[in-house]
């Protein structure tokens, strides 16, 4: 609605009903419905200890963090929560540790053995 002026809801600055302005809320279904899950506590715990257990602690903490990756694998597989990509890391990490353990027992008991 545009008068003399040539300004739309008139002199006085004000804007047309159904106008944008500062109020204006966004139409409803905007975005995404729902949004991803976050990721479950199991998940990131399970990727955190995959991580320090090639690092620090590689006999105890691997073996935590392949349960803890199973574990909340199938929670995200269920639809309880999210996090699968973090649980998976925590699974490849956690086996590749427990590997790394079992080769390091393995040479240190032949060296062991062959020193007799």
């Amino acid at each position: 609605m545009a008068d003399q002026s040539g300004i739309a809801g008139g002199a006085n600055g004000t804007q047309a009903p159904g106008g944008p302005g500062y109020d204006a809320q966004p139409p409803a279904g905007y975005g995404y419905p729902g949004g991803a899950p976050l990721p479950s506590g199991k998940a990131t715990a399970s990727m955190v200890l995959g991580i320090l257990g090639l690092v620090l602690i590689p006999i105890i903490l691997p073996i935590i963090a392949l349960c803890l990756g199973i574990s909340a694998k199938r929670m995200a597989d269920r639809g309880q929560g999210g996090g699968r990509g973090q649980a998976v890391a925590g699974i490849v990490m956690g086996s590749v540790g427990i590997a790394f353990a079992v080769l390091g027992i393995t040479v240190a008991t032949i060296q062991g053995i062959s020193a007799m």
